[in-house]
């Protein structure tokens, strides 16, 4: 896996977005039927879930809540379909069989698209996310703060790539504020296989729309 690659895939990616934005501005005179672009939603995503499954030959298990934010963008481009490009942090804080300050970190980004319906005011969709990620983990094993011995520590950096699955709902409040819940699984594999830990999220977030 080449994790730089994935940042330049995702680098061009906005780069086409935000072109296709500046496109919709020229065209606003336009009718809504003869636009390339018929929407825009876009915010802040904080979530919260639980992970679980050992990653490593030495045993420790990065299990335990989860939390973490992020942001989304996406554009409309027919009556059901959009698409855009998403990028989260999630982090875990250990201290079942390592020291209290041991995290279990992971970075993704990448494309998405999605297909929605329009029931009153509420907004139900289904789409996938397909990019890649990074995976940093700290594990102190033993080690005394009070004195000047090297302590038993392991740091690791794990590049993966994945397909995250996910089902929502937004609410329209007001004309342009969009309340949005959601919930997925991410499915990553880095060169060694199935990319662990793994567990289900639910993100909530404030989307701007127009």
């Amino acid at each position: 896996m080449n994790f730089y690659r994935y940042i330049r895939y995702i680098v061009t990616l906005a780069v086409m977005l935000l072109c296709g934005m500046a496109y919709a501005e020229e065209v606003e005179g336009a009718t809504k039927e003869n636009k390339v672009m018929k929407g825009f939603c876009g915010g802040m995503m904080l979530h919260s879930g639980y992970q679980f499954g050992a990653d490593n030959p030495i045993g420790v298990n990065p299990k335990g809540a989860t939390f973490g934010m992020g942001g989304v963008a996406k554009l409309q481009f027919t009556k059901h379909f959009r698409t855009g490009f998403e990028g989260y942090f999630s982090s875990v804080g250990l201290k079942k069989d390592v020291l209290k300050g041991s995290f279990n970190k992971i970075f993704w980004a990448g494309a998405i698209a999605d297909w929605f319906w329009k029931c009153d005011r509420f907004y139900p969709y289904v789409g996938v996310g397909v990019g890649g990620g990074m995976e940093t983990s700290l594990y102190m094993l033993d080690g005394n703060k009070s004195d000047w011995v090297k302590d038993d520590i392991v740091y690791r950096k794990q590049p993966f790539g994945y397909v995250d699955p996910y089902v929502g709902v937004s609410y329209a409040v007001g004309g342009i504020i969009r309340l949005t819940l959601r919930t997925d699984w991410m499915v990553a594999v880095n060169n060694e296989g199935l990319n662990r830990p793994l567990g289900p999220r639910i993100y909530f977030g404030i989307l701007f729309s127009r």
